[in-house]
């Protein structure tokens, strides 16, 4: 895969897209028109041109939903030469036993097993990635989960909890405690104590950092090794990653594995518009911006070091 490959994707995307447009809108504007004189309608009252400009408002959007109908395959050749080239080709150049599928993303039945995240009613994921960076295996994928609701009316509508994404640090050492650090900002977890479906006898912790306490709600099964993990050097990592994020993080030590939800309200590795040409600088940069919030994690939180061995 080049990056000639990808533009003539794109090109064809927005091609086909753009015929498909302009004949939709073109023909249902005409026929509106048509029947206007035909039915001796078409006056220049101040009603008729309101009506017509809601006309052309809705008609453009009856084109936008056909070319977009229309254009399904061409959209998805254009997002899998992408990710081929820009996305897959730059993960292999930073990880090892890399396993990429854009297509496929973390199953909803693993995050409902641990726990920790409200899974919603609607989820969605992609761009699973299983690798390996330092020698500790890795397993990311982006995320969206929706709640329902409905107003008093009885309209029903969704709120989205989360977007962004999950990342599964694993590690040789099996932990037999659960232990997590929900982010005062992170609103997608299910809290110990007050979800009545999933007992995981759970407590409120708090450690001798006021900072820390108030940056975190923290929750363990035992005092001890859950102290054992949150060792002074690694709270001020933590906090200091965590402020980056806008203490939008969610860390949860699990089994032998370190899961870390990332809801920053962004969708990675994803291309851009295919409506103008492709800045393949620019995209570089922005995927090995994307590709940096895994080895980052790894990196400042020292995840491969003895602590988890």
């Amino acid at each position: 895969m080049d990056f000639q490959t990808v533009e003539q994707a794109r090109i064809a995307y927005r091609q086909k897209y753009q015929k498909f447009f302009f004949i939709t809108s073109g023909v249902t504007i005409a026929i509106a028109i048509i029947a206007s004189f035909a039915l001796k309608i078409f006056t220049a009252t101040l009603q008729d041109i309101i009506f017509a400009v809601f006309f052309v408002i809705f008609s453009l959007v009856i084109a936008l939903i056909v070319a977009t109908i229309a254009t399904k395959n061409q959209a998805k050749a254009y997002q899998k030469a992408y990710k081929a080239y820009f996305v897959e080709q730059n993960l292999q150049k930073t990880f090892t036993d890399l396993q990429y599928d854009h297509e496929k993303g973390l199953a909803k039945d693993y995050l409902k097993s641990t726990g920790m995240i409200n899974t919603g009613d609607r989820y969605s994921s992609n761009d699973l990635t299983v690798a390996k960076y330092k020698n500790v295996k890795f397993t990311q994928a982006d995320a969206h989960i929706q709640t329902q609701h409905t107003d008093s009316d009885g309209n029903t509508y969704y709120i989205t909890i989360f977007r962004g994404r999950f990342m599964i640090f694993e590690f040789p050492k099996k932990f037999d405690f659960k232990l997590e650090l929900i982010g005062k900002r992170f609103s997608a977890a299910r809290i110990p104590g007050k979800d009545k479906e999933i007992h995981r006898k759970m407590t409120k912790k708090s450690t001798e950092s006021t900072e820390f306490n108030k940056a975190f709600r923290i929750f363990g099964q035992d005092d001890y090794e859950s102290f054992y993990i949150l060792d002074p050097a690694l709270m001020v990592k933590i906090m200091t990653i965590s402020e980056h994020y806008k203490n939008n993080l969610l860390f949860g030590f699990y089994d032998n594995q370190l899961l870390i939800a990332l809801n920053d309200g962004k969708d990675s590795f994803e291309p851009p518009r295919f409506t103008k040409p492709i800045d393949e600088k620019a995209e570089l940069k922005k995927i090995h911006t994307d590709i940096k919030v895994i080895t980052d994690f790894v990196d400042q939180l020292s995840l491969d070091k003895k602590l988890f061995k």
